[in-house]
């Protein structure tokens, strides 16, 4: 695994008045893998490390869903599929996503006050011109993490960990959350880098190659190896169905993972990272005759 170098392909040209005129060029990399780890095709050096970022959030999920937190039993809160598209969604605040993370919070009997992810104006103008309108300021809620924040929220309170310090990389949930990302990579004994992300949770560093093996899973619940002693299959579809079903709580009104899930009718699970980090899982079917993990990464980020 290497830090990003200055050596990236191009991958797209922008041209304008003929062929001869290139107005931008975006570079960049691509590694598409299976679930049993092969490097099938790549663009540049497919073992770049990069921030995980959002592309991390169906992991981030597993600790929930390992715990049985979605299934309404003594400690749970029967949640629906779209309860949990709405725990992994990089989302555009607008009103069906802040209010699903409402009653999210008020199902776990959590404050809103507990959210650590700070507050963020809401993406789409519309919904920021209904603020103003009513004279209502943007919350927490309205931060794209705001469902991931509940998540870990809700996984601490059922684990009697402090809530209070959910954010530092040396609480239990965030050293689970890193042992499973390291188990699933394939890295169970390397030390990950570390960074924080935007919304102030610990993010790790992974190879492109690595970032394309997690989605694989995704797209082939079965090839993964065990988490915490134990398979994982069923928590994987659990989350791909989530996604599939509800794709406009993934991400939002025009936006490019939801028009992809809305688009191919739930054939792939997309997720964006940030920065110009996109991850896809494609399961099985008459055009793709082996699951697949297509991880990309544009190195200006646009």
């Amino acid at each position: 695994m290497t830090q990003a170098s200055t050596d990236a392909p191009v991958l797209v040209e922008f041209q304008r008045g003929g062929n001869d005129r290139i107005e931008t060029r975006h570079r960049g990399w691509i590694a598409v893998v299976d679930s049993s780890g092969r490097l099938l095709w790549h663009v540049g050096d497919a073992n770049q490390a990069f921030a995980l970022r959002s592309t991390a959030k169906p992991f981030q999920l597993l600790p929930l869903l390992l715990d049985g937190l979605h299934t309404g039993g003594d400690h749970g809160a029967s949640l629906k599929p779209a309860d949990l598209a709405i725990m992994m969604s990089s989302h555009n605040g607008e009103l069906m996503h802040t209010e699903r993370v409402a009653a999210m919070l008020t199902r776990f009997q959590l404050p809103q006050s507990a959210l650590k992810c700070g507050v963020e104006a809401p993406a789409l103008r519309a919904d920021r011109e209904r603020l103003v309108r009513a004279n209502e300021p943007a919350s927490v809620l309205h931060c794209n993490c705001s469902g991931k924040h509940t998540n870990m929220l809700a996984v601490c309170s059922h684990q009697g960990w402090p809530l209070e310090s959910y954010l530092d990389a040396s609480h239990p949930l965030q050293i689970r959350i890193r042992d499973i990302l390291t188990t699933l990579a394939g890295q169970p004994d390397t030390p990950l880098p570390q960074s924080i992300d935007g919304c102030s949770l610990p993010t790790y560093w992974l190879s492109l190659a690595a970032l394309g093996l997690l989605f694989a899973y995704i797209a082939e619940p079965d090839a993964a190896p065990p988490v915490e002693g134990r398979g994982i299959e069923t928590e994987l579809t659990t989350l791909r169905a989530a996604g599939v079903q509800h794709p406009e709580l993934i991400a939002g009104s025009g936006r490019l993972d939801t028009l992809l899930m809305q688009c191919l009718g739930g054939r792939i699970f997309a997720k964006t990272g940030a920065a110009g980090l996109y991850a896809l899982a494609l399961p099985a079917g008459p055009r793709v005759p082996s699951a697949l993990g297509i991880a990309i990464k544009v190195e200006d980020g646009d």
